[in-house]
């Protein structure tokens, strides 16, 4: 089969695994990739995390092109990140143009697709018009914490203009997106089945700090951010203080509600690895997202993951959630969240492996295939 070539805007390649990062891994095979790290398009805070964030850029811009991959060559460009100011949006445009051109003519990508994951670099594609163009879009970025919304909707106004295609993770994003663009695609998340599959198998240690816990154990797994309902889940942990709520993942989001109460155990970021460890040690798993237009057409990486592990889900109605009928329960309201975890914890015992087998087929490799037919 002959190599294919794709040039892709993305998050910082290695860094917390993302849709787009699974879909490119199973690429590799077919395709020869280079992938440009995130640009710093949201606004910029005079913080300490900001800074660090600053010098992790330029020690990468420093150690030049990478790769890690036969087929993988990873670019961090330097821009000027202020992308409020439109002066400065047309000279990183004109250093990312350069820096695609020549990134392409020394890596022999004579043919290739070119894609982001964000609307950040639309200049560069409304200038690079001899390529397939490609918006893959996971979020709705319009409506995305720390983003200035005015600027994205202009932003990605502009890129859905000049993209041949748009894909799309959820059903309503595509609905969405399908108001301004003729052609979009739907692709929703895949899950590696046979990772999170391990929570079902009795040789799976749960981690120590999961493991002493009182039963039973809600969890929830991903990143505190401000989409994660936290007053509900207090109110879980007041309505039912024996049992132990258990939030895996990094904090963004100020957990000031969740302080002072012992049922609540905030254990942090783990690895990709060491997630069905802590999946087996959970008796319910949790989607508590707010309802707003980011989670309402958000499509969560983590639903099929819980699935895949076997895991009783209790969602919040997020339309995505909804596609799995009695897989997935439904809390319309802080109480019926309650309800919803008390009938999971008696449950009929064939769901487990109607969950399973439910996502055993939307594997990543299946859903990189897809993306390959449309690249």
């Amino acid at each position: 089969m002959a190599i294919r070539n794709l040039i892709c805007f993305g998050e910082d390649w290695g860094g917390h695994p993302s849709t787009a990062q699974f879909l490119v891994q199973h690429l590799l095979e077919t395709f020869r990739v280079i992938w440009i790290n995130s640009i710093g398009w949201r606004p910029v805070r005079l913080d300490r995390a900001d800074l660090a964030r600053a010098v992790n850029k330029l020690r990468a811009a420093a150690r030049g092109v990478q790769r890690p991959h036969t087929n993988l060559v990873v670019y961090s460009p330097l821009v000027i990140p202020w992308y409020q100011n439109p002066l400065v949006r047309r000279f990183n445009t004109h250093l990312l143009y350069c820096a695609v051109r020549n990134l392409a003519r020394r890596h022999s990508f004579t043919r290739y697709s070119l894609m982001t994951t964000y609307p950040g670099p639309e200049g560069v594609f409304l200038r690079i018009k001899d390529v397939r163009r490609i918006y893959y879009c996971a979020d709705e970025y319009t409506s995305f914490p720390g983003l200035s919304s005015e600027l994205v909707r202009r932003l990605e106004k502009r890129l859905l203009g000049a993209v041949d295609v748009v894909v799309a993770t959820s059903r309503e994003l595509q609905h969405a997106k399908a108001a301004s663009h003729p052609h979009v695609v739907l692709l929703p998340h895949g899950v590696d089945a046979a990772h999170f599959g391990k929570a079902a198998d009795p040789s799976t240690p749960v981690p120590e700090d999961l493991a002493g816990l009182p039963r039973p154990i809600i969890g929830f797994c991903g990143l505190l951010a401000d989409w994660v309902n936290l007053p509900l889940l207090r109110h879980i942990a007041l309505a039912r203080p024996d049992w132990s709520i258990v939030l895996v993942g990094k904090a963004s989001a100020d957990v000031e509600p969740l302080k002072g109460l012992a049922n609540v155990h905030l254990l942090g970021q783990k690895s990709y690895s060491m997630l069905p460890g802590y999946y087996r040690g959970i008796d319910v798993a949790l989607i508590p997202f707010v309802i707003n237009d980011l989670t309402l057409r958000a499509n969560p990486v983590k639903l099929r993951e819980y699935l895949a592990a076997g895991l009783p889900v209790v969602s919040t109605p997020l339309p995505e959630a909804l596609q799995f009928g009695e897989l997935v329960r439904i809390g319309e309201s802080p109480d019926a969240f309650v309800s919803r975890i008390e009938e999971c914890l008696q449950e009929d015992p064939s769901l487990p492996g109607r969950r399973m087998a439910s996502v055993r087929q939307d594997t990543w490799a299946s859903r990189a295939a897809q993306l390959a037919a449309v690249l």
